[in-house]
């Protein structure tokens, strides 16, 4: 019998994934119904759901709000959804879709089909064109 060790961090980290993917079930299930690849990141505190580009995860669309999905049921304070496509080998950012608001402001528009059917569009032609 084969004794198979997780460090405390690698345990944190599949909890914190599962908590993501559980908060945001309906984000990922309406990229998803669009787009393969979906999954979560964070980089420190902040929280974002992927679609990933390429395999070696240069490129990416990130999906957040106004700056980060916060950890929490309530999403007032998200603001409205931002799609952006990153790409570490160059170093750039493009924004693919943009409801956010300014803090302060009440949300801009919070529905899921349409940020799902715009991503979706975008990561399919992004890799009809690029072979990803």
């Amino acid at each position: 019998m084969a004794l198979h060790y997780l460090s405390a961090v690698r345990l944190l980290r599949l909890a914190d994934e599962e908590k993501a993917r559980a908060l945001y079930a309906d984000v990922i299930e309406a990229l998803e119904q669009h787009c393969t690849d979906v999954g979560v990141d964070w980089c420190g505190n902040e929280l974002n759901i992927t679609v990933q580009l390429t395999t070696d995860g240069e490129q990416y669309v990130a999906v957040t709000g106004r700056e980060s999905l916060p950890w929490h049921s309530d999403r007032t304070k998200i603001g409205g959804w931002k799609a952006v496509h990153i790409d570490n080998t160059f170093g750039t950012a493009k924004v693919v879709y943009d409801t956010t608001t300014a803090e302060g402001n009440p949300p801009g528009d919070m529905s899921l089909e349409p940020l799902a059917e715009e991503v979706g569009s975008y990561v399919n032609g992004w890799r009809a064109e690029h072979g990803g």
